[in-house]
């Protein structure tokens, strides 16, 4: 019978088995394909030092520094010996996920060296990051292939379709609109003593309901679609059945993208596990997005504490009415009130994402964002914001905040060498996170970081539990060793 290679690539985190290896063997499945899976990432985590495996995650997220030499050998001896021991016999085809932006530099490198090879598999290439640019070369992922004819099936959009396609030569099809319609993930094979948690990732949406002037979700998902919830409560029966998992976290931008099909969702499951021992402590996580009361009312959250949700990451972004105005968040304070009022009562817990200096925050929005911290305060001591994550504003490529008609209104430019952005290479994380604008000139790199550290001692003070400002400062450091001139670097200043 013919095979198929299933492989996922860093940067991926090491919790869980990957989502798109799942959805990737249920479309083989289906089509009587067996398969082998080989998680790079974590084969790679096993068998790299601490300090080489920083050094590649390092290299994925921030793409713009070359590996050491001895390092890219090493990576390219352990992907081949992977490959020898994973790869099944009469295998067809090697799959491989580039799940996003983060996964297109170590993607190129392993795919150049395949397609060096006389091997008797194809390989089938698709992901998010195949709809990227490469911020070296600026070729798109797709120029990149075209130009040397690396890959022989790349698949640019939804899996279930192109892969289906693929399979069949054409003889199946699915409704991309109805998510419903496509096979349920299968994990049969994987080893999940490899992985720190016991959990699996469901996809109950696909895109988002909101237009979020800094977040690219758009472009690889123009419509937001969403399946029913009793399709989802289908395929959590099938998985707990199958492999014994009762932890499930969603892949959706925000579970409740679809107010109606997540209060469905919640009230089914909350039924069937009064009804079904075995589903009595299935319990989920996701990302949420808050909504007004008119929207989602008390009986929602009820519903939600039922089926046992167990945590919210929840988009909140800035306490400042004005900034998420314009970001296109669409709730109030009082929405936000509102939200962990009810989040308190049902005892269900949130990690607040939170962004520090938008392009159009002042210190006025800045002063909001302390007076919020205090005014919350008690809910961090509940452990109803279990954790705030903050960052500082970086400008993502192909996104509404870098669009052509925000740029020439922001005229973002480069501080260190008064250069405008849009004459830079603005897919490079030093534009990215470096930038200024002459329409709030109080607004640069210096500020942004004073700014975040004003917002970490207060929320220390306060009692928050907060992402380590260590890291942050890693980040930002790391992306100004890029100038040559460290004495006139607002970092280092």
């Amino acid at each position: 019978m013919k095979s198929a290679l299933l492989v996922n690539l860093p940067k991926y985190d090491l919790h869980a088995s990957p989502g798109a290896i799942g959805i990737i063997r249920g479309m083989c499945e289906s089509q009587n394909l067996q398969t082998n899976t080989l998680d790079f990432n974590v084969y790679l985590y096993n068998n790299l030092t601490k300090d080489e495996w920083w050094t590649v995650d390092n290299w994925c997220k921030f793409l713009d520094n070359k590996l050491p030499q001895a390092l890219e050998d090493k990576i390219l001896n352990l992907w081949d010996r992977a490959v020898q021991e994973h790869l099944p016999r009469s295998c067809e085809f090697m799959m491989i996920s580039v799940f996003s932006y983060w996964t297109m530099y170590i993607a190129r490198l392993l795919i150049t060296h395949e397609s060096k090879k006389l091997r008797p598999y194809k390989l089938v290439v698709g992901g998010n990051g195949c709809i990227s640019t490469f911020p070296d070369t600026k070729l798109s992922f797709e120029e990149w292939n075209r130009k040397g004819n690396y890959i022989e099936h790349l698949l640019i959009g939804e899996a279930e379709i192109k892969l289906s396609e693929l399979l069949t030569n054409g003889q199946v099809k699915y409704n991309e609109n109805d998510l419903d319609s496509f096979p349920f993930p299968s994990y049969g094979g994987v080893k999940f003593d490899d992985y720190s948690e016991k959990k699996l990732y469901i996809t109950g949406s696909r895109g988002c309901v909101r237009k979020c002037k800094f977040c690219d979700i758009k472009n690889t998902w123009p419509t937001f679609r969403f399946r029913t919830g009793q399709s989802l409560v289908d395929e959590i029966k099938r998985q707990v059945g199958e492999y014994g998992i009762k932890t499930f976290e969603f892949t959706d931008s925000l579970i409740n993208g679809s107010v109606s099909q997540f209060s469905k969702f919640n009230e089914i499951l909350a039924n069937e596990k009064q009804k079904n021992k075995d589903l009595e402590d299935v319990t989920y996580i996701g990302q949420f997005i808050v909504r007004p009361k008119k929207n989602m009312p008390e009986s929602h959250y009820e519903a939600m504490y039922y089926a046992g949700c167990k945590q919210l990451t929840t988009g909140i972004e800035s306490f400042s009415n004005s900034v998420r105005d314009h970001m296109g968040k669409k709730f109030s304070d009082n929405d936000i009130e509102y939200h962990l009022e009810q989040s308190a009562f049902w005892n269900i817990p949130n990690v607040f994402l939170m962004i520090s200096g938008y392009p159009t925050e002042t210190e006025e929005d800045h002063a909001k964002n302390l007076a919020d911290l205090e005014k919350y305060s008690m809910y961090a001591k509940l452990g109803v914001i279990e954790l705030i994550s903050w960052c500082t504003m970086h400008l993502i490529p192909d996104t509404p905040i870098t669009s052509p008609k925000m740029m020439e209104y922001f005229k973002f430019y480069m501080e260190e060498n008064a250069t405008a952005l849009k004459n830079v290479n603005h897919h490079m994380p030093t534009a990215s996170f470096l930038w200024s604008t002459p329409k709030n000139k109080g607004n640069n790199p210096k500020t942004r970081l004073l700014r975040l550290i004003d917002i970490h001692r207060v929320g220390d003070e306060l009692g928050y539990n907060q992402t380590k400002m260590e890291e942050n400062f890693k980040q930002l450091l790391k992306l100004s060793e890029n100038y040559k001139n460290k004495k006139q670097n607002l970092l280092y200043n």
